[in-house]
């Protein structure tokens, strides 16, 4: 386990996805507008901190988060929260450049009522995400792992395949992220029994179910590394004040943490080259309580802060350089 850096640590001051191979280009974060957290926009910044520039400009009753880059590096797919609320969200795509907005909701039809956490596949042609099914807003009785084309075309349910959309499922299935090769995914399972959850991979085609993370770790926002021998996720989901991000091999073995100190982390994301790491963190440097998004060596080390303001941002994902 690594120290993290005195500079983090005396500051004073506070979600995955797979990361395609290829050099590094910006990262795209999220970042709230007020302390409620029910306003917010995609922003994209260079790894050294610099050239930040506003993505998304949504109005005051919607909030935009959770963006992954597409492959090509030319797109950057999100979701949007009407009226903050995670329960209606829709997924989007944009260009880098804030133009070519589209809605890639048209699926989400009845069961669905929300769709979120979109993750591009390696070869840029699919999409897989969590969708929320039941009789009505609020009545979420499964939530489930879902992969569409990335025009928003021909979803189809991966997980908790055959689940009856109007009865509790045991279990909610979260934030999903590629195998760099494209035939698994990794996702966080929720076990409503026991309010603890886990990291599990599966085949797209729902089978060859595996749980690679212990329950009582709380592992949550998976990301899995460019080369496939890593998956990032953080910990302790259920705190707001303590987390770490860890490793661990697809197979269950050599898991780690690679942080540490006070404050909680979020979520995180491989570099392209799979040198780095980049993750949100609590406290920051600004206001008291406020996150900040970090880069670090895949050890912990280095730790860099390149955002350094006052709001909160988190949920980071680090693009390639366009195609």
């Amino acid at each position: 386990m690594v120290v993290m850096t005195a500079a983090l640590m005396t500051s004073g001051v506070v979600p995955a996805r797979a990361t395609v191979s290829g050099e590094n280009g910006r990262i795209a974060f999220r970042r709230y507008f007020n302390d409620d957290h029910t306003r917010g926009a995609i922003f994209t910044i260079t790894s050294a901190g610099t050239g930040e520039r506003q993505v998304t400009h949504p109005p005051r009753s919607k909030l935009t988060t959770e963006p992954d880059w597409a492959p090509s590096g030319r797109w950057i797919v999100y979701t949007v929260y009407p009226d903050a609320e995670e329960d209606r969200s829709r997924i989007f795509k944009i260009r880098p450049n804030g133009t070519d907005r589209a809605n890639l909701g048209g699926s989400c039809v009845a069961p669905c009522l929300f769709d979120g956490f979109p993750s591009w596949s390696p070869n840029g042609g699919r999409i897989a995400f969590q969708r929320g099914l039941g009789p009505a807003v609020y009545q979420n009785k499964v939530i489930a792992i879902f992969v569409m084309r990335a025009d928003g075309t021909h979803a189809r349910q991966i997980t908790q395949q055959g689940a009856d959309p109007t009865v509790d499922a045991p279990y909610e299935d979260q934030t999903p992220t590629w195998s760099p090769t494209g035939d698994r995914l990794a996702f966080e399972r929720f076990r409503r029994s026991t309010d603890h959850q886990a990291i599990f991979t599966v085949r797209l085609d729902g089978t060859g179910l595996r749980r690679i993370t212990p329950w009582r770790l709380d592992a949550s926002q998976p990301d899995w590394s460019p080369n496939g021998r890593w998956i990032a996720f953080r910990t302790q989901e259920s705190s707001d004040r303590h987390g770490d991000i860890a490793l661990v091999r697809p197979s269950g073995n050599r898991l780690h943490i690679i942080t540490s100190g006070s404050g909680k982390w979020q979520s995180c994301s491989f570099s392209p080259n799979g040198k780095m790491i980049t993750a949100g963190h609590a406290p920051g440097h600004g206001a008291a309580g406020n996150a900040d998004v970090y880069t670090m060596k895949v050890d912990g080390t280095d730790l860099q802060n390149i955002t350094n303001s006052n709001r909160w941002e988190s949920a980071p994902d680090w693009g390639p350089r366009p195609t």
